[in-house]
């Protein structure tokens, strides 16, 4: 068996979700991940994913692709926001979700002992710093994983890293890291509501724009449940600023 991995770049939103379904379908590798009684075959690639230009644009205005099934976008993204958090926070631990990103970002805190860091403030403050010394720093990144015990959880969280580099004159560079992804129901709703969120908290305060994003996967991948809905997904027409 060979492992597939490759290298998207994009000017449109809908069209790198498009790109990486139609390569995953024809190169993808059939593996099978879970454990226990959750074993899921899948479609498996190592996928990095660069997107500018309108793509953006497209993004910050919540628009998704035709085809992409999961429509309650408002609703996933209210989960980035302090507000929820607030609501969510004062629920028995028994009606929680195994995780929230925005708590692990917000109020991280990978022990019972260890104190909470609102990694989002730090974020804020570390993309001022750079501006202020006109630097482009690799430090202000932002962690989801609690060690020791996700490695032993069954469901951690596959968002693991968020990074912001100050470009010059006010531009913003976006990495998003991802251990595991479900490509057909879940990404371009992850991106959306993430960007929001970082828009909101950190990128907009500081007077900045985003003028790229890198989404890296180590596994992007299609189940094999949504193969078939999976085989239909076309292409949408792009205007020429984007070719």
């Amino acid at each position: 068996m060979k492992l597939f991995v490759h290298l998207i770049e994009e000017r449109n939103f809908h069209n790198a979700w498009a790109k990486a379904i139609h390569t995953i379908l024809s190169k993808g590798a059939d593996l099978v991940i879970g454990g226990g009684d959750e074993r899921k075959p899948i479609k498996d690639s190592c996928m990095l994913i660069s997107m500018t230009g309108n793509a953006i644009n497209q993004i910050e205005a919540r628009e998704l692709h035709p085809q992409y099934p999961f429509r309650r976008i408002e609703e996933y993204c209210t989960e980035f926001t302090r507000a929820f958090l607030d609501e969510y926070r004062s629920k028995p631990v028994t009606e929680r979700f195994s995780y929230l990103y925005f708590e692990r970002l917000a109020q991280y805190q990978p022990t019972s002992s260890s104190n909470r860091s609102d990694q989002i403030a730090l974020l804020k403050n570390a993309l001022a710093d750079q501006i202020n010394q006109n630097i482009t720093s690799n430090r202000a990144q932002a962690s989801t994983w609690y060690v020791p015990s996700d490695i032993t959880r069954s469901s951690p969280p596959c968002l693991q890293r968020i990074q912001i580099r100050s470009i010059p004159d006010h531009k913003v560079d976006v990495h998003l890291t991802w251990r595991s992804r479900d490509l057909f129901t879940a990404w371009q709703s992850n991106i959306v509501c993430i960007i929001e969120m970082l828009n909101r908290e950190v990128i907009k305060p500081n007077n900045c724009r985003i003028i790229r994003i890198i989404d890296y996967s180590d596994s992007l991948h299609l189940y094999t449940r949504d193969i078939e809905e999976a085989k239909k997904v076309k292409l949408v027409p792009v205007s020429p600023q984007e070719i």
